[in-house]
């Protein structure tokens, strides 16, 4: 599992993604649930924009906040967005990635989730 930080990272120098076929070579780097970790940051990047801290959506009890909140797949539950669909999803976002990303972050941060387990 790399965290979720090294990825954005790695991601960072590719944005704006050039079409699909470069964000496919992109993810094809890192396993599902990395690849998982990225789309879901980047909706909860775009669900949090304006704010400084996660809404209480993302912390409800009983429901992880993981790298698997908005595309389902993990804990055995199906996914909710197909992993065909992500390098797609990385490419329709293009030019937002890095504001989502940074919400994400930030929000997480003002949060004080530990995102080693994201």
């Amino acid at each position: 599992m790399t965290h979720i930080q090294q990825l954005i990272s790695a991601a960072q120098p590719l944005i704006p993604f050039k079409n699909t076929s470069e964000a496919q070579g992109f993810l094809q780097q890192y396993t599902i649930d990395d690849q998982a970790a990225l789309i879901s940051a980047l909706y909860i990047g775009r669900d949090h924009i304006h704010h400084s801290q996660l809404n209480d959506d993302c912390l409800n009890a009983g429901i992880a906040f993981d790298r698997y909140l908005h595309t389902g797949g993990g804990h055995g539950v199906r996914w909710l967005i197909s992993t065909k669909d992500f390098a797609e999803i990385l490419y329709e976002k293009n030019a937002n990635l890095s504001t989502y990303y940074q919400a994400f972050l930030r929000c997480a941060n003002g949060s004080a989730v530990n995102l080693s387990n994201f």
